[in-house]
Formats: structure tokens, C-alpha cells, sequence
């Protein structure tokens, strides 16, 4: 083999070794730069994203946008705010109360109201629940135990409330005569009612017409009224087939009969049954039941199996003496004419204050959401499911003759005529003590029960009152 071959072999290998280097060089060069490209493309894609302080990159404003609604979609809505309620009732109220606090989630949806409904033994669930501190938001209490409760420390002052919301504010400066006097103890309001209820007499107008007995008028007296209640009283033999009025022999009965002459059962602070004008009014009640039986007595009430107002419906008494609670159902179980007159007048007209009140708990979370609801329940929105079903008449008497409103059967001038004699403080000043309920239902009323079923005279049962409540109870 030559020289000149083996050193043309040579240089081929050398070139060939070059050009391996410079290729791989090439490439790499390429990569480099293709690599230097995208870090300088992705450096001001990045510089853009990051620089918005002029709020003038539209990239960054467009991807924040993107992110935060990605993000509020996948938020989950809030939950309305709970507000809870207790109150009581048949099961007519209660089905318009529902229809009231529906309504009132329509106007807020924001807000979800609980209706805590107890139809029995509310006085009960609600001192254990006192006891217990799970009271609700709000809750009804009696007209005559603010007092009582306030004691508690468990009820707000609502006079914030009635300042600041336009709605209560105005409701206040027109409320009925004394009724907010029931919520207020020492100067606070504790309690606001949440509506009142006339006591009427109820007429059967087509037993008077089929007794030849005209209907009585608002100015009738006690006297013209034990008259008619004899009148309409249908005896055969010993037997009576229909009394002329129905009577029960709760507080509210003879309160009424017992200040209608002008007595006071409670004076300065003591127990005062024996004050003869309470004496004289009790025995309108004990004459009706035992002397004259013009009215079933409780022990009749136990024979025939029905309250009252049942006998009133089945016509078997011709009047019956009750609340403004009875018109819903009078409007549907009633199948004669009927109507309602003012109480008969005796020495004074008397109407005893009745009126379902609507405190806050203290210990409540939700306050400005309860005063919204209790303000709605007080408006004309929330009255029109309760006061036109005639369940109640407005505490506000600028809706008196607001027709929409205010309901027919019975007349409504009997109804909005009690709005003037709603109490004559008597009742409030036995309720300011504290002791309304202990009082009524431990001393008065065993000793009124007995004397209406003939046990004793109305002036026996006077005199044991007096000396147990002054006592034990009143002994200041």
C-alpha cells in the first residue's frame, strides 16, 4: 500500500471527525438556541402576569377574573338566617301564624323562621326552657306575667326596637289605651302584644227571632241582660233543653262581672274580694249558674260532654260570652245567623285586657333578624292572615277602619268599641306583682269553683280568699 494512499486515508478520517464535531456542535447550538427562544417567550408571558400594578395588562385582569368566578361557582350559597318562635294555640292559629311567617320569608329569604307550635302545656315548656337557657328567638308570654318573667334576666329590652324601627315606632304612638303597659316593668319593655281580643257576647239570632226576643243593644245593662238570659231559657220539667247564655268561670268571665260594678278585687296591693261591688258582680255569675239556671253550670258543662262554646254552636244555648278568639272558628262551624254585642253595662264598662305578647330572648344571637319578624307580625302585611281571619284586632288603631283589614261576621262596631275600656288598671296592678298566675290559679280560682258549683256562697269564697292571699302571698 502506497504512502500517498495511507495519507489520503488519513485526511478523509480527520475530516470526517470535523465534520462529527461541527454536526454535533450545530445541534447543540440549536438547542440552545430554540432553548433560549422559549425561556425569553416564557420570561415576558410571565413578566405580564406578574406587572398590573397600572391595572392596564389585560391578561392578568382576564385570568383573575376567570379564577375568582371558577371560584364563586364553586361556593355554596349561605344558609338564610334561623329564626325561631314559640307560641300557642288551636290548631286554626297555628295554621295562620304559618301562613304569616310564610309570608314573611317570601318578603325576606334571607331569613328562615322555625315555628316552635305548642298546643298544650305551653307555660311549662316555657319555664323549662327558661330553666335551661334554650329559649328561641321569640316567644308569646301571658299579658299578665311580664313582670314575672322579667325576673328571669331572660327577656330583652325591646325599647331599642320600638325606637329605632320605623314600623314599631310608628305602631307605638298609636297603640290601644294601656295595652303596652302590660310588657312594660320598671320603665323597660319586655313584652309587646302581638294583637287583643275583645270579650263578647255572642248571639244566636235565630233563637231570639224563634223567642220573639229582640236582639240587645250595646247600652243593655246587667239587669235587661239577666232578663233575656231567662227568657231564652227553655225548661221541660227538670230538665232544660236550652240555656240562655253559656258562661265559663276562668278569670277572664269574672274579672269582667266583678269590675263591671266597679269593684276592685285587688287594691293597694292586697287581695280585696270582699269588697261588695266585686261580691255584687260574682253573684251575676252565681245567680246564672245555681239561682236561676239560666246558664249550665260546670257540673252541667261535665254532663253534657261539651265546653261552652260547643254548646253554642249546636244551638243549645241561645249566647255565649267569649273572646275575639272564637270568630274563625264561629265563621266556619256556624250553620244559623249570628252575631256579637258589647258586654252587658253595669256601674262601668270593663273589658279585660287579652292580648298574646311577644318577647326576645336576651340570650338571643338573631336580634335585629327577631325584631324584623316581630315587626312584620305587627304590620298591616302581617295582620291581614290574622286579624282579617278575625283572630285578633290590630294593637294599632289607625287600622281600625281599614276595611281590608277589619272582617265581618260579627259587627265590628261592638269589637272596636271595647278598644276604650280595655281594663281599669285593676288587672295591671295585680299583674305588676309578679304573683298573677300563683294568685289566680292556687287561691282564686279553687275557692270561685267551688261557690259556681253551689259548694258555698260567693261571699264564703270571698272571705277565704282574702285571708289566704293576704297571708301568704301579699304580705307587705
Amino acid at each position: 500500500m502506497s504512502e500517498t494512499f495511507i495519507i489520503g486515508t488519513a485526511r478523509i478520517k480527520r475530516f470526517l471527525n470535523i465534520r462529527r464535531i461541527l454536526d454535533m456542535g450545530m445541534r447543540k447550538w440549536l438547542i440552545f438556541m430554540t432553548a433560549l427562544v422559549l425561556i425569553m417567550a416564557a420570561g415576558c408571558s410571565g413578566g405580564n402576569a406578574d406587572t398590573n400594578d397600572s391595572g392596564t395588562n389585560a391578561p392578568k385582569e382576564t385570568n383573575n377574573s376567570a379564577e375568582k368566578a371558577d371560584k364563586k361557582a364553586d361556593e355554596k350559597p349561605k344558609e338564610p338566617v334561623e329564626i325561631s318562635i314559640m307560641g300557642w294555640g288551636n290548631e286554626q292559629e297555628r295554621e295562620i301564624y304559618a301562613s304569616v311567617f310564610k309570608k314573611f320569608e317570601e318578603k325576606h329569604p334571607h331569613y328562615k323562621v322555625n315555628y316552635i307550635y305548642v298546643p298544650q302545656d305551653y307555660e311549662t315548656k316555657l319555664k323549662t326552657m327558661i330553666v335551661g337557657n334554650t329559649l328561641p328567638d321569640i316567644f308569646y308570654i301571658g299579658e299578665n306575667t311580664a313582670a314575672e318573667y322579667s325576673k328571669t334576666g331572660k327577656l330583652a329590652d325591646l325599647e331599642p326596637y320600638l325606637i329605632t324601627n320605623p314600623d314599631l315606632a310608628d305602631l307605638r304612638a298609636n297603640f290601644v289605651p294601656g295595652l303596652l303597659d302590660y310588657g312594660t316593668v320598671d320603665g323597660k319593655v319586655y313584652a309587646i302584644p302581638k294583637g287583643w281580643e275583645p270579650y263578647l257576647m255572642y248571639i244566636n239570632k235565630d233563637l231570639f227571632t224563634a223567642s220573639g226576643v229582640e236582639i240587645p243593644t250595646g247600652d243593655w245593662t246587667t239587669e235587661e241582660f239577666m232578663n233575656i238570659a231567662r227568657s231564652l231559657t227553655v225548661k221541660d220539667g227538670d230538665k232544660i233543653s236550652q240555656y240562655g247564655v253559656g258562661l265559663e268561670t276562668w278569670w277572664g268571665p269574672w274579672t269582667l262581672f266583678a269590675g263591671s260594678q266597679g269593684g276592685e278585687y285587688f287594691k293597694d296591693g292586697k287581695s280585696n274580694f270582699s269588697d261588695p261591688k266585686v261580691i255584687k258582680g260574682l253573684n251575676t255569675m252565681y245567680d246564672l249558674f245555681i239561682t236561676n239556671k239560666s246558664a249550665p253550670s260546670p257540673n252541667a258543662v261535665k254532663t253534657a260532654g261539651m265546653g261552652q262554646s260547643q254548646m253554642f254552636e249546636t244551638g243549645n244555648v241561645a249566647m255565649y260570652a267569649g273572646g275575639g278568639w272564637m270568630i274563625p272558628t264561629f265563621r266556619q262551624s256556624l250553620d244559623f245567623e249570628w252575631t256579637a254585642v258589647e258586654m252587658p253595662l253595669g256601674e262601668v264598662r270593663v273589658n279585660p285586657v287579652f292580648a298574646g305578647m311577644l318577647s326576645m330572648s336576651e340570650d338571643s344571637k338573631n336580634k335585629d333578624a327577631a325584631a324584623e319578624l316581630m315587626a312584620f307580625i305587627l304590620s298591616k302585611e302581617g295582620w291581614m292572615e290574622t286579624v282579617s281571619m278575625g283572630l285578633e284586632m290590630p294593637s294599632n288603631m289607625n287600622l281600625f277602619d281599614d276595611k281590608e283589614l277589619m272582617t265581618e261576621p260579627p259587627a265590628l262596631a261592638p269589637r272596636i268599641a271595647t278598644a276604650q275600656y280595655q281594663d281599669n288598671k285593676i288587672q295591671l296592678g295585680l299583674a305588676q306583682t309578679g304573683h298573677f298566675s300563683e294568685f289566680i290559679d292556687k287561691i282564686v280560682q279553687p275557692e270561685l269553683d267551688n261557690a259556681f258549683t253551689g259548694k258555698q256562697t260567693i261571699e264564703e269564697a270571698a272571705k277565704k280568699i282574702d285571708e289566704k292571699a293576704n297571708s301568704e302571698l301579699f304580705t307587705n
